[in-house]
């Protein structure tokens, strides 16, 4: 056993010193190890593509390197589930910089010989590709501090920040002024002013035309950040449930999150479908409708606080069917997409780079919401102290919505009023 160990990179565990010490039999069964965990290992990476796309974290894939590192930099994370949850955003954190790789280039090779525009709206055009290499960089230096939860995910979180943010500054930027003044400005005026033309070119069409040009390019830009913004919050509220089962907040979050998701993919649709007019659309987009519809009523049952193996049974029941729907409308959404790329002539890299967008930013958002929610939740244990002016207000707010939700019988009864909110 102990040659296996060696084989592994773990020594075998020290005997404890105090027998009577609470932490002996933890000490007893951790392994240690002076060879750090190996982060780009194929080992790791296969790994890692099981445990990135789980919801219900499994404790019994984190590896004994894993263990006792963090027994090394986090000793009061001891909680299986707790390192289960380090390791499984370690792994999100590794795919994710990986395929932003591949997308990073792509973008900055696509945005160097795109379109070209004149001035400081080129500068403008690179600040997407700018955040997007930034970030790579910070989530790969980031995976070493993998066990050290607060500082990386600060640090995390505003590189997110600046990322998705960096897009939509771009479109900050009046392109349709970019080209005034400029040789091909005139030439296009000149061209289509012929007397032989039913139109003329003013300079309000074409600003119009140019407007209209980067407006597209900004909901093909901006609709897979987007899109992927509310399924990774609702990913976020199920891994923070199964996290913390006894907590009421990621039930709230996922019927919040649910409606809005709903709302951005149509809007998110209608240029395809208006593009294409292709009735598979309209079926898929229903279907995404309805899988909203479903997982905000899941969420309502799990606004309550609950154990391990409930949260567990709530949340995979209604977690297989969601997907269900989902699989089945992205059946119908593919073949109205189909005809979407062939009447927008786009090219095949620019289909397989836009799946490989919305997955990793899927999972981004997911490791970012937790970390949000998991935050948020600390900071109002952190500030619930008790005052006896606001219990007196919370008694009162909760005497009045008691008031104001009740049957018609139940407000005319004597009981209700003498309240002492009326």
């Amino acid at each position: 056993m102990d040659e296996r160990r060696t084989q592994l990179g773990v020594a075998a565990p020290e005997p404890p010193q105090d027998p009577g010490d609470p932490n002996a039999a933890y000490q007893a069964v951790v392994p240690v190890t002076k060879a750090p965990a190996e982060t780009f290992s194929r080992h790791f990476l296969g790994i890692s593509l099981r445990r990135a796309y789980r919801l219900d974290i499994q404790t019994d894939e984190v590896l004994p390197a894993e263990r006792a590192h963090l027994e090394a930099q986090a000793r009061h994370i001891r909680n299986p589930e707790h390192q289960a949850f380090l390791a499984w955003r370690r792994s999100v954190l590794l795919l994710v910089a990986i395929m932003f790789v591949p997308l990073t280039i792509s973008r900055f090779i696509e945005t160097w010989h795109g379109l070209k525009v004149p001035g400081t709206g080129r500068i403008f055009t690179f600040f997407p590709v700018i955040a997007e290499a930034g970030f790579c960089i910070v989530m790969f230096d980031q995976l070493r501090n993998w066990a050290q939860w607060k500082k990386q995910r600060r640090i995390l979180f505003f590189a997110w920040a600046i990322y998705f943010i960096a897009p939509f500054a771009m479109y900050l930027y009046p392109y349709r002024e970019a080209y005034d003044g400029t040789a091909g400005y005139y030439m296009a005026r000149a061209m289509l002013n012929s007397d032989a033309l039913p139109f003329k070119l003013t300079a309000g069409r074409f600003h119009m035309v140019v407007g209209m040009r980067f407006g597209i390019a900004a909901l093909l830009l901006l609709g897979p950040k987007i899109i992927s913004l509310m399924p990774g919050l609702i990913r976020a509220s199920i891994v923070t449930k199964l996290q913390f089962p006894g907590s009421t907040a990621p039930g709230w979050l996922m019927m919040l999150a649910a409606p809005l998701y709903a709302l951005f993919a149509y809007i998110i649709v209608l240029l395809p479908y208006q593009i294409t007019g292709s009735w598979q659309f309209l079926a898929g987009n229903a279907g995404i409708l309805l899988a909203q519809v479903f997982i905000a009523s899941a969420g309502r049952k799990l606004t309550v606080p609950m154990t391990n193996d409930d949260a567990n049974h709530r949340i995979h029941r209604s977690w297989l069917a969601y997907i269900g729907i989902i699989v089945v409308s992205a059946v119908f959404m593919v073949y109205g997409v189909a005809d979407f790329i062939h009447e927008m002539q786009l090219g095949a890299w620019s289909v397989v780079s836009g799946v490989i967008t919305v997955v990793s930013n899927v999972l981004l958002d997911t490791l970012v919401g937790t970390d949000a929610i998991i935050t948020g939740m600390a900071y109002l244990r952190r500030n619930a102290v008790p005052d006896p002016a606001h219990e007196q207000l919370l008694r009162d707010a909760e005497t009045k919505l008691q008031i104001f939700t009740a049957e018609g019988e139940a407000t005319s009864s004597p009981a209700a009023s003498r309240s002492p909110g009326l």
